[in-house]
């Protein structure tokens, strides 16, 4: 029989290590459940409990399994949750799912022994997002394909919000304070990334002017790549940064994350969407896939010179294509 003070305490664990910030998940629970601030705390601070029916609303847009808690999922089931975001107009709540990522990594700012590993076919999302150009073209390919985007809109008409324009670059910011990160790009992410602007170009939804500002951002953004490949870490920070390019095609974007406290795992899919998961066993699977792309790949940081000179300046040629 399951002990009950002990599922509900697990529940309460759960919620605390899926939003750290304490203030973004009082205001998350309060939005889930439509109920005041002062209710939610007090539940948090266990003066009232959860009903089982505000656990389930909680737990199905938070992805928390109950299952998991309870000590009944199967063992080869692992919990996840999929993200899925309104882009280009984001909602109050698509706001909060952005500002608990960032406040996560703002809190480990300072925390030794932090890692990030990625790897994939697309720009890596705590890079990308300091480029205010690329950025928008990721969200306008996310208008073109969701079934909640609207494909005829040109990307001049894609306008990214002031307070989102403040979280990419924070996510940028605070993300250059782990201790050890590690990327492993696609040897074709740039030509990938080109070919995609040239073919909306050539339909008629980016003007000209528009791909001026983009090309612009790709030659920053490769230029800050080459200095970081070359310095082996971040400039501002002095935190260590390796980066691979695989010698084979990198099917899936992944993005592992791990701290003190918790060990994140982050599958891209829907150009800016993720299926998120907080287990452990998910997370060594996820970064050992990456370790062995690793093994296939070249390293081009701080070593390997002649291959890591002839990389950039074979995606400078590409982007010159725009």
């Amino acid at each position: 029989m399951i002990n009950g003070n002990v599922y509900y305490q697990g529940f309460i664990s759960a919620l605390h290590e899926k939003i750290m910030h304490r203030a973004t998940l009082v205001n998350t629970i309060a939005d889930l459940l439509a109920i005041d601030k002062d209710a939610v705390y007090r539940r948090l601070r266990g003066e009232v409990n959860f009903p089982f029916p505000e656990m389930s609303v909680i737990a199905k847009n938070l992805g928390i399994s109950l299952d998991k808690i309870s000590g009944i999922e199967n063992q080869q089931t692992k919990p996840s949750t999929m993200n899925i975001s309104k882009q280009v107009n984001p909602t109050e709540y698509d706001y909060k799912m952005f500002e608990g990522h960032v406040n996560l990594l703002k809190s480990i700012k300072d925390e030794p022994d932090t890692r990030i590993v990625q790897s994939g076919s697309s720009f890596p999302h705590y890079l990308y997002m300091n480029y205010e150009y690329i950025a928008k073209f990721y969200r306008f390919i996310w208008n073109q394909a969701s079934r909640n985007g609207d494909p005829s809109c040109p990307y001049h008409q894609i306008i990214i919000p002031e307070r989102l324009k403040i979280l990419q670059k924070d996510t940028f910011i605070y993300a250059n304070y782990v201790s050890n990160t590690e990327y492993v790009f696609d040897s074709q992410i740039f030509k990938n990334f080109v070919s995609n602007v040239k073919y909306f170009f050539r339909i008629g939804l980016i003007k000209e002017e528009d791909v001026s500002l983009i090309k612009n951002d790709l030659i920053n953004f490769l230029n800050y790549l080459e200095i970081l490949a070359e310095k082996g870490r971040h400039l501002d920070t002095g935190k260590s940064v390796s980066i691979y390019i695989s010698d084979i095609y990198c099917d899936m974007n992944y993005s592992c994350l791990k701290c003190k406290n918790m060990q994140l795992t982050l599958f891209w899919a829907f150009v800016l969407n993720a299926n998120v998961s907080f287990d452990d066993e998910v997370f060594n699977e996820a970064t050992a896939w990456i370790q062995s792309l690793q093994r296939m790949s070249t390293l081009i940081s701080v070593s390997g010179e002649k291959i890591r000179t002839a990389f950039f300046n074979e995606q400078r040629a590409i982007i010159k294509t725009l």
